[in-house]
Formats: structure tokens, sequence, C-alpha cells
């Protein structure tokens, strides 16, 4: 089975579990988390991008990641 690539720091996703309270943390544990954060990121991108289209811009306002992460 392929594995996609995930998108952010090893490091700063073993972090993020540490700071929510972990001990220890696993490389699966690293590695599936980031593939979480990743496809959630690109959705909530891609749901950007086509907010700004709609708008009429080529470029993403921070306003438009604040639409796209309500919905």
């Amino acid at each position: 089975m392929k594995r996609k690539m995930a998108g952010f720091a090893s490091a700063r996703v073993e972090k993020i579990i540490r700071d929510a309270g972990a001990r220890r943390v696993s490389a699966d544990a690293i590695n599936r988390l980031n593939e979480i954060l990743t496809d959630y990121g690109m959705g909530l991108a891609k749901y950007a991008v086509e907010i700004a289209r709609h708008s009429g811009r080529k470029t993403i306002k921070e306003s438009d990641i604040k639409l796209a992460a309500s919905k």
C-alpha cells in the first residue's frame, strides 16, 4: 500500500501531542496525526481557494481561511 507524504514536520506534530498531555508518543501515532492534519488542511485550503475565486480574487486572504474553517 502506498502511503501519502505527510505535510508537517514530525517534531512539530509530536509537540502537539505532548502539549495535549502525552508523556510518550509512538512514531505511528505521529505519522497518523500528520496524515489527518494534512488531509484536513488540504480540504480547508481547497475550500478557501473556492471562496476567493467566487469573490473574483486570486489571492487567498485570512478571511477566506476563517470562512472555510467555520463551515
